[in-house]
């Protein structure tokens, strides 16, 4: 079911925003433009500042410790601000499933009618240290082998899922469509 309800999501987004992330051997990049390492979500008629301000308030809405969070920001330009998250995806290797947690940091720049969003630092790991990258070989975990060839489809499908429910969610709040504030 939640799988279910997850793909819905990513269709929505897709056919909404028609912005989103694919998982490839170098990394995050737009589906629309596998030389992009980031994503440019629309939104007419908001300015930089408004689609900053906004910004702020979902994160101080979505963590803890909004001030701990936020790295970098300049008013009206740009946001940066890092994301942990505990097993956010599970990956098997064999006949064990291994659970990966995730630190990683989003950039956000602003620009009258648009947000860049690019994440520029990420690191995925498991409880005993192990990595998982994009694309490697030998020992280790990568969602690509050496040649390029897809090794993980799973964990590309579920760090697709993951990263790009994020943009919806950022998404759905610069646009106004936020759910949480209908009570």
């Amino acid at each position: 079911m939640k799988k279910a309800i997850l793909m819905m999501l990513l269709v929505v987004c897709q056919i909404g925003f028609s912005q989103s992330f694919s998982v490839t051997p170098y990394g995050l990049k737009d589906s629309q433009n596998n030389e992009n390492g980031f994503i440019v979500l629309n939104f007419e008629g908001k300015t930089a500042k408004q689609l900053y301000d906004l910004s702020i308030n979902f994160i101080n809405k979505s963590y803890k410790n909004p001030d701990k969070v936020i790295k970098g920001k300049v008013e009206g330009e740009f946001l940066s601000f890092d994301t942990y998250a505990d097993n956010f995806i599970s990956i098997k290797n064999g006949f064990v499933k291994s659970e990966f947690n995730t630190q990683y940091t989003t950039k956000l720049s602003f620009k009258d009618g648009k947000v860049r969003f690019e994440i520029i630092a990420l690191s995925m790991y498991n409880g005993s240290g192990f990595e998982l990258g994009f694309m490697g070989g030998g020992g280790g975990f990568f969602v690509y082998n050496k040649k390029g060839d897809l090794k993980k489809e799973d964990a590309k499908t579920q760090l697709e899922n993951y990263f790009n429910k994020r943009v919806l969610s950022l998404s759905e709040y610069l646009a106004g469509k936020s759910s949480d504030d209908k009570w």
